[in-house]
């Protein structure tokens, strides 16, 4: 089968590309002697992840436990939940893959603490936790060297939950304007969190991992010295956001295949893609994603079925044309698929199920 074929909308995975984005980012990690360990909350694809694995991974990052039963049901066996669970159920859920796998879990609270130590209490096993620490993406985590001084010391009385590690996200390095700030930014990040960790051990806390991660600041290969490992996502498939910042066109492996169904005036067009295969995400640039085959062109507004689209009017787009859009952000697209289609050129050599889709537990 081949592009040309399939019905639209439909999401396409360039494999070349995806292949050649693993092996470059565990290159970059093997030079700066970081672990890569990936979030797979971009592809929620099995298949990716063991790609990802056999090309050096140490482990893989999730958000939530579902997602991790997925991926150890595929073989992964060194997970990091790096969200903060305090849920009954899924803290049974923690301790039940716990049996098979490894499982580390993060947290940025005594009260989230505690509720691991209790179920793993009853388990006779201990749980391995990573603290959160917000360096400056405003989200979750404790917020300087006191308070994880604090958090450290109040749940070291705890004997079945075991302080392994520090972790972030520094989500801010999205907002830079250029690599130079992206380096900067991601590098104060990183200090940060390897001060955090000498302070620690200095009050005797055994922490192993300091771990980061964003897709610009390991893309540009960030490596400050004490960080142990990353947790990058996006760059398995990037997207528009990443375009922005300093990745090229040409590592973009995901895009929705679409068709001009209407073209009602010269500088209006229609496609068959809507808020159901795109989401609504913006970026600093106009519209709704990048279309290949029209650069200048801008997705203006999406209804759930429709993709109304700015057009100069001298650009040949055809109804009936197909038409490539890599998305603003590509991991809330991947969530909304049941399947991808993956291509080597223009031909369709497989078809992956999003097994991880939808897991919100």
């Amino acid at each position: 089968m081949y592009l040309h074929q399939l019905s639209t909308p439909a999401a396409i995975v360039n494999l070349d590309i995806v292949e050649k984005n693993i092996q470059l980012m565990a290159q970059i990690a093997k030079q700066a002697g970081k672990k890569l360990r990936p979030h797979i909350k971009t592809h929620k694809i099995p298949a990716i992840a063991k790609m990802q694995l056999e090309a050096g991974a140490a482990g893989i990052t999730c958000a939530k436990i579902s997602e991790a039963e997925v991926m150890a049901q595929y073989g992964a066996k060194d997970i990091l939940l790096a969200f903060p669970t305090v849920g009954e159920a899924q803290v049974e859920r923690i301790l039940n893959l716990s049996r098979d796998c490894s499982v580390s879990v993060a947290f940025d609270s005594v009260y989230g603490a505690e509720r691991l130590h209790e179920a793993a209490k009853k388990r006779g096993v201990v749980i391995p936790l990573y603290m959160i620490i917000n360096t400056g993406d405003n989200r979750d985590g404790v917020a300087s060297e006191r308070e994880a001084l604090e958090l450290a010391q109040s749940i070291s009385l705890f004997d079945h939950v075991r302080l392994k590690g520090i972790m972030t996200h520094e989500g801010h390095v999205n907002l830079a304007k250029d690599t130079e700030q992206i380096v900067r930014t991601a590098t104060a990040a990183g200090r940060m969190m390897v001060g955090i960790a000498d302070m620690l051990r200095q009050h005797g806390f055994n922490i192993e991992e300091v771990s980061t991660g964003t897709t610009p600041a390991c893309r540009a290969g960030v490596a400050v010295e004490g960080v142990t490992e990353w947790r990058p996502g996006t760059y398995v498939f990037n997207d528009v956001r990443e375009m922005q910042l300093a990745t090229p066109m040409a590592e973009c492996a995901f895009s929705i295949l679409a068709t001009v169904v209407s073209r009602p005036a010269a500088e209006r067009l229609i496609l068959d893609t809507g808020s159901k295969s795109l989401t609504s995400d913006i970026s600093t640039s106009p519209g709704y994603g990048y279309i290949k085959q029209a650069p200048s062109a801008v997705i203006e507004r999406l209804s759930e079925e429709h993709g109304m689209v700015k057009v100069h009017h001298t650009e040949d787009l055809q109804i009936g044309q197909r038409v490539e859009i890599i998305p603003n952000h590509v991991c809330p697209v991947v969530n909304l698929m049941d399947r991808v289609f993956v291509v080597r050129n223009d031909e369709v050599i497989d078809e992956w199920k999003v097994e991880a889709r939808g897991k919100i537990i």
